[in-house]
């Protein structure tokens, strides 16, 4: 990305001869030849980085100085001067400058300076973000997995974490795990080394939605004091996950659309255009092609980003997985509790598994985890279990029978009893007692039903 450089000295040719260098190195550079000039030119264009000449003809650099950090604390001032001692460096590094240049200089010299501030300035910025992220992020890109559906979906994932593809959509219901997918796609990529910044767009305000995108300059809005970088900003040359992207507003939307198709930006409050390099990879639980004909979702933006998509299947669709999860997240909930469970009972892996699982991987990892909390024992039984859920996988349909049709398919009275109670009791691992509590009737009611079973 492009950073902003304002070149303030009185001397002509060193101004000329310093903007010139400056642009060919990719800078966006923009000049000022007196004290007046530069704070106007300073406010215009919120610079991130600030080449000031200590003598001026109409001002003290030092007081420029002062005023830009207390106006930008975050801008890099480099000091120049001609004039330069050790009581002025001093002086102008107490009062927040980054850097001290004495004329007579080399040009490089110059350059390394600023590309130094620029990379010191994002490097603070992204390790601010990064460490609120670090506060409040419940872990990382593991994915358990044992449905061969999902090695086929993990293998894919993998290929396009490896290419150059700058958008991807993920879909899913709520909880398969899309944010897991995301980070394996940014951590398997040429961007690993860089930022993994997340925004979610169901969670933040719609006046506020562009703000987070894009930043803003201080004053731009009320509650505005400093200049705030953008997510978009932060994650240049890194990944920028945006979770629940149809939840958007029309307005984020469409600068949304603008955003992705020009890679450029502006600050709330700002005038100068940047430009990031960042991969984008959307994700959301919604039905987008449904949205666009509602005309609660661009179809512009559905079709941008809609080149390559991977969905997630929702976990009652992927059996093999409920197990492994499990089992991964009670050695977790195990290790966190203190608690000594070893395993899962057998008849609880039949619950598990019977279980259709609405709030997907998110809900299996809060139900183990309520179990680990209120309960220590060596084996996770039914017994620890909700028992809305117990009853729920007990009462789900059996898988139909192929191969039988006509009127002699239709079972009696008799034979759909038999056929649940022997469900139960698979289910069950073929312990009697508990199949009888789960059907609530007595052992003995059990047995005699079963007759010769």
């Amino acid at each position: 990305m492009s950073a902003t450089v304002l070149v303030v000295d009185d001397e002509a040719l060193i101004r000329q001869s310093v903007h010139s260098l400056l642009s060919g190195e990719g800078f966006d550079v923009t000049a000022a030849g007196s004290g007046a000039e530069a704070w106007t030119r300073f406010q215009e264009a919120r610079p991130d980085v600030v080449l000031l000449d200590l003598v001026l003809g109409d001002a003290d650099g030092l007081d420029i100085l002062q005023r830009m950090k207390q106006e930008a604390p975050d801008t890099k001032v480099i000091l120049i001067s001609a004039h330069g001692s050790i009581e002025s460096a001093v002086t102008a590094m107490k009062l927040g400058g980054y850097d001290f240049i004495k004329k007579p200089f080399e040009l490089e010299e110059i350059v390394a300076a600023v590309h130094n501030a620029v990379r010191t300035s994002r490097l603070e910025h992204r390790v601010a973000y990064l460490s609120a992220q670090e506060r409040r992020k419940s872990g990382g890109s593991t994915f358990v997995y044992a449905a061969p559906r999902m090695e086929r979906l993990l293998a894919q994932v993998e290929m396009i974490a490896k290419s150059p593809v700058p958008l991807v959509l993920v879909t899913g219901e709520s909880g398969t795990g899309k944010q897991a997918i995301a980070r394996m796609l940014h951590e398997g990529s040429a961007r690993a080394a860089g930022p993994f910044v997340e925004l979610n767009c169901s969670a933040i305000p719609e006046n506020l939605v562009e703000s987070e995108l894009f930043g803003h300059e201080r004053g731009a809005f009320s509650d505005a004091r400093e200049r705030k970088l953008g997510l978009v900003e932060i994650a240049d040359g890194g990944t920028l996950f945006l979770d629940e992207i149809g939840d958007l507003s029309a307005g984020a939307q469409a600068k949304l659309l603008t955003f992705l198709e020009q890679r450029t930006f502006r600050r709330v409050g700002a005038t100068s255009v940047r430009r990031v390099d960042a991969r984008v990879v959307a994700a959301t639980n919604r039905d987008l092609p449904a949205a666009v004909a509602a005309r609660t979702f661009r179809e512009d933006l559905y079709y941008r980003i809609n080149a390559i998509t991977v969905h997630l299947p929702p976990l009652r669709e992927r059996v093999p997985d409920v197990t492994v999860l499990a089992e991964h997240f009670l050695v977790e909930a195990s290790r966190e509790f203190g608690r000594r469970f070893q395993g899962i009972a057998t008849e609880t892996v039949g619950l598990l598994e019977r279980y259709q699982w609405p709030g997907n991987v998110r809900e299996l990892r809060a139900v183990i985890s309520r179990a680990a909390l209120l309960h220590d024992d060596d084996r996770l039984r039914p017994s620890h279990l909700p028992s809305e859920l117990v009853s729920a996988a007990l009462a789900a349909p059996a898988t139909t029978t192929e191969g039988t049709e006509g009127a002699s398919a239709i079972p009696t009275l008799e034979e759909v009893e038999l056929g649940h109670i022997r469900r139960v009791l698979d289910i069950c691992g073929g312990n009697r007692t508990l199949a009888a509590q789960h059907l609530g009737i007595t052992r003995q009611t059990l047995s005699k039903r079963l007759g010769g079973d």
